[in-house]
């Protein structure tokens, strides 16, 4: 119950998440596509897991694909060309277009505090639109007033 107006509210969701001993690793749930229905390859899989390891999971982490390539048994050519997949996936985000430094999406992976993942997510949605006063009074086409 909201006790400033008395309205019954009902209650939201909780996140999942589980305990891996460095933190809360929460996989949030929503309209997101499963992975699994994304037709990853081994060099995405394991891309996304070494930049959870790698700290990725609460910040950017550098990654060079000539150095990542042999720990992940793979090639630089195959290593660049997964990181554009999940980049464009939205699975993983560049923190600038030239940059070399990747985070996973707070949407779907995040380590430590639920409010920090609030916060980070808050970084990376544009601003809601609010209508003006102009935007409430005039009706829309096909609108009477």
């Amino acid at each position: 119950m909201n006790l400033h107006s008395g309205e019954v509210m009902t209650p939201r969701p909780r996140t999942p998440h589980a305990f891996d001993g460095k933190g809360y690793t929460l996989e949030s749930i929503g309209s997101e596509v499963p992975l699994y229905a994304l037709g990853l390859t081994g060099t995405q899989w394991a891309l996304l897991d070494w930049v959870r390891e790698h700290g990725g999971a609460s910040a950017p982490v550098r990654l060079k694909p000539a150095d990542v390539a042999p720990e992940i048994h793979s090639t630089e050519g195959t290593v660049k060309s997964s990181l554009s997949r999940l980049v464009a996936l939205n699975l993983l985000l560049k923190t600038s277009p030239r940059s070399a430094a990747y985070q996973l999406t707070p949407r779907r992976y995040w380590e430590g505090s639920g409010s920090t993942q609030v916060t980070a997510c808050r970084r990376i949605d544009p601003p809601a639109v609010a209508p003006d006063a102009k935007a409430r009074t005039k009706p829309r086409s096909g609108e009477t007033s």
